[in-house]
């Protein structure tokens, strides 16, 4: 829909006064970059449809994509919106693709100019009506409330094989599932809850890769990291803007989905491609983020030069942990935050008598791995997982039952899932046990952990 014909239908049906009409201008001025790094995805064009078809006033919305593409794929020709002056198209042999932070450096450094707002998302995603308008009334009013605001977060599914029926209409947040051994935390989606009662967003620890929306100052200021190939992108765009002096917030309405399946996509992501190629950019990639960030983090000195990926100077990482709850040496969080309340953390002056480390919780993280030679036989009712410590004393305990124990009793399916939990206590050992109705308590296997 055109400016004129927007402001027409405004002035028709709600005003005629000169301050409407300011209000409307004013509106459809600022402009937005959508942000979308795309790797041979067919999700690619309908994204940019739905985008455009919701937007309260599409003329305001630009696009920066870099298009990892494989020419014999056909489902991500962008020729149609070559000539359209909102789209900026950085394109890209797939095979020359450096992992996602690399493609969301280049959209930011080159294809960002002059936009008021950057909404950084994927390639793969459904807009709600107004979608544009929604978000620049959230973020200026934050501000107006005195914040230096970042909206985003883990954005509900849709599921582009049966849309819109299977979209989820309820607010996501992100949520500490647990750290993983190499320092990085596994951060998942989880519902707001009493969502409906809200009326602006809620405070986050987290930002979500796949949509963060903010300012074209935030963008250029909080350089995406090119050497991070994958793992831990989250994390380090989360503490990088609270440093830099930027408030975190998850929407507390629905405004954007996301999907979070790959089966349209299956067998093309970047890591299938380099497989296929016989290249191990991804472990590689991924062991060089994993160290950047634990040197970011303050955990250790692995001896990079992060430079302008640095943290900011305005808050201190310190600051960061007290506000979510979270002690990266220790890779423990506060009971708090383990509980999904939404941060700030409370904090007290002194503690008391606990020190403030005392009031952590370790994360645990184990893959769990169980064969037909640990447990032979073919009449389990149940397994238990237990991790013990030295006295045999049970700190966590789970009993699998369901579908994963038949398909191992009849068929030997290995039975592979990570298995999470907090404790202070650290597990000495890990124990399968078979538990047969005849027997009772079965064949054992149990490992050392320490």
């Amino acid at each position: 829909m055109k400016l004129n014909t927007v402001i027409i239908r405004y002035l028709t049906i709600e005003s005629e006064s000169n301050g409407y009409l300011t209000r409307v201008l004013s509106m459809s001025n600022k402009t937005i970059l959508l942000h979308l790094p795309a790797y041979r995805d067919p999700e690619l064009i309908p994204t940019i449809k739905d985008a455009l078809a919701n937007a309260e006033f599409p003329d305001r919305v630009h696009f920066g994509i870099c298009l990892q593409y494989n020419p014999d794929d056909g489902f991500d020709d962008l020729s149609e919106y070559e000539n359209d002056k909102r789209f900026k198209i950085e394109k890209m042999h797939y095979t020359k693709a450096k992992g996602l932070p690399y493609a969301r450096a280049l959209i930011n450094d080159t294809l960002l100019t002059d936009e008021d707002y950057v909404c950084q998302l994927d390639s793969h995603h459904r807009f709600t009506k107004n979608w544009d308008s929604t978000l620049i009334n959230w973020h200026d009013q934050l501000v107006n409330d005195g914040y230096n605001p970042i909206i985003g977060g883990y954005s509900p599914m849709y599921n582009p094989s049966n849309d819109p029926e299977e979209r989820v209409n309820e607010p996501w947040m992100s949520l500490a599932a647990c750290f993983y051994p190499f320092g990085t935390i596994f951060i998942r989606p989880g519902g707001i809850p009493n969502w409906q009662d809200l009326k602006s967003p809620i405070p986050a620890r987290f930002l979500s890769g796949h949509f963060a929306f903010g300012t074209n100052k935030w963008a250029k200021e909080v350089k995406h990291d090119p050497n991070i190939f994958f793992a831990g992108e989250e994390l380090n765009l989360s503490v990088r803007s609270f440093t830099h002096g930027y408030d975190l917030f998850h929407p507390h309405e629905v405004v954007i989905w996301h999907a979070t399946m790959r089966e349209e996509r299956s067998g093309m992501l970047i890591w299938d491609d380099q497989h296929k190629r016989g290249e191990d950019q991804w472990w590689k990639g991924n062991d060089i983020a994993r160290s950047r960030i634990r040197q970011l983090l303050g955990v250790e000195d692995s001896g990079h030069d992060l430079g302008d990926y640095g943290l900011g100077n305005v808050r201190t990482i310190n600051e960061y942990e007290k506000y979510a709850g979270i002690n990266f040496k220790l890779k423990a969080f506060q009971q708090y935050t383990i509980d999904n309340e939404i941060a700030p953390n409370p904090i007290q002056n002194n503690y008391g008598l606990t020190k403030w480390e005392d009031t952590f919780i370790k994360s645990h993280y184990h893959v769990i791995n169980i064969t037909k030679d640990m447990l032979p036989e073919n009449d389990y009712e149940s397994i238990l997982v237990s991790f013990d410590d030295k006295n045999s004393k049970g700190i966590h305990q789970v009993y699998i039952d369901d579908q994963r124990l038949q398909d191992f009793i009849s068929n030997g399916t290995l039975i592979h899932y990570e298995e999470m939990f907090f404790s202070s206590k650290v597990p000495y050992k890990l124990i399968f046990w078979g538990i047969s109705k005849e027997r009772g308590w079965a064949e054992k296997f149990e490992t050392v952990l320490i």
